[in-house]
């Protein structure tokens, strides 16, 4: 449910920063962004962040292909296109590429309405055919689910000394947020963080990185549950909300690594059996459908925050119905008030230490 707001006939030009913009669920929410702005006439300039700027344009042009740009790309009145589609080089693996990029992006805009944490790795070395055996025999639909299916890389360690998947998916977004609250704080906007689900047993204090371990890329999405209501407290003191999104079970880009197309056909076989057959919504499949979640806090106005409808303290999930109608649900987020409080003092210390140099 993507709300459809009417923009004042004064309205300034928002900006919207989708990091991994280019492919999946990142190019699915531009994507759906782009189309809304067209549609309501509502003026936006949409940047895609990225680390390959050559699949970056590719994207772009993807994106000013679609269906509404024929006839509605344009503002009569300043025969300008109503949705702007520009490129930010951003790496969130490493700290001077969001540095670099943070400054341009201050350079070229002077508010920030909506940030999309969205780029993210896992860093797969193969497949596991005893786990393969094992889950479809004995828990077929959680295995699915999960990524048991395959092994993850670890000792995986950026050149800033982090772990690889840490750096991509977290620290990097939380050392962006921390260079563009002030664009950001301009416009009241808000942070969109692309969750997925994850639990205690993935995390460890001792190895918050995960560079030891092997679910390095669920660690890191725990992470982000965790720190998120402490993150929304502390920019909301400048008017800047912070949201989790779960796009469900995506047949995404992942497996695209594997040298095994059988697999990828098992997977997304089972996921459309998965929905349809068993009724299970968290089977998205496509990121079309995936993005439900996230581009609904987006799209959502403010109003919908008085009305708890809108809450750092929730997770808005998309779920998809056996016709494939896609709809946003949300419960509350399951995170330790100690274990917030030890990340972010974690997080704050790298932010500090990085800010130095």
């Amino acid at each position: 449910m993507s709300p459809s707001v009417a923009p004042a006939a004064d309205s300034p030009r928002k900006v919207a920063l989708v990091t991994g913009g280019n492919s999946g669920v990142g190019l699915a929410i531009a994507q759906r962004l782009y189309d809304h702005s067209t549609a309501a006439n509502t003026p936006l300039t949409l940047v895609l962040g990225c680390r390959n700027m050559a699949k970056a344009e590719t994207a772009r042009q993807q994106i000013l292909n679609s269906p509404v740009h024929q006839h509605l790309a344009t503002d009569s009145d300043t025969e300008k296109p109503t949705c702007l589609v520009e490129l930010l080089h951003i790496d969130t693996s490493s700290v001077a590429s969001v540095k670099q990029a943070a400054a341009e992006f201050g350079r070229r805009y002077s508010r920030l309405d909506r940030l999309f944490c969205n780029a993210g790795a896992m860093a797969i070395s193969g497949l596991n055919a005893m786990n393969i055996a094992r889950g479809i025999t004995t828990h077929p639909v959680a295995f699915f689910e999960s990524s048991e299916a395959v092994d993850q890389q670890r000792h995986l360690v950026t050149a800033d000394g982090l772990g690889l998947i840490f750096q991509t998916n977290v620290f990097g977004h939380y050392l962006l947020i921390h260079h563009l609250t002030d664009a950001l704080a301009v416009a009241r906007g808000r942070v969109i963080w692309t969750g997925s689900s994850a639990s205690q047993l993935e995390f460890s204090r001792a190895d918050y990185q995960h560079v030891l371990g092997d679910k390095s890329y669920e660690s890191s999405k725990y992470i982000i549950d965790q720190i998120n209501v402490s993150l929304a407290e502390r920019l909301r003191l400048k008017g800047v909300e912070s949201y989790v999104a779960e796009p469900g079970n995506v047949h995404s880009n992942f497996l695209a690594s594997l040298d095994a197309m059988w697999f990828q056909v098992l997977v997304c076989l089972v996921f459309y059996i998965c929905r349809t057959v068993a009724g299970l919504p968290r089977f998205t499949i496509t990121a079309e459908a995936a993005c439900e979640s996230a581009c609904y806090l987006a799209l959502a106005p403010d109003e919908q925050k008085e009305e708890g409808k809108l809450d750092a303290r929730l997770k808005y999930y998309t779920h998809v119905s056996r016709l494939g109608h896609s709809s946003v649900t949300s419960s509350p987020l399951k995170y330790d008030k100690a274990t917030a409080a030890f990340l972010m003092n974690k997080l704050d210390g790298l932010v500090a230490r990085f800010d130095k140099q």
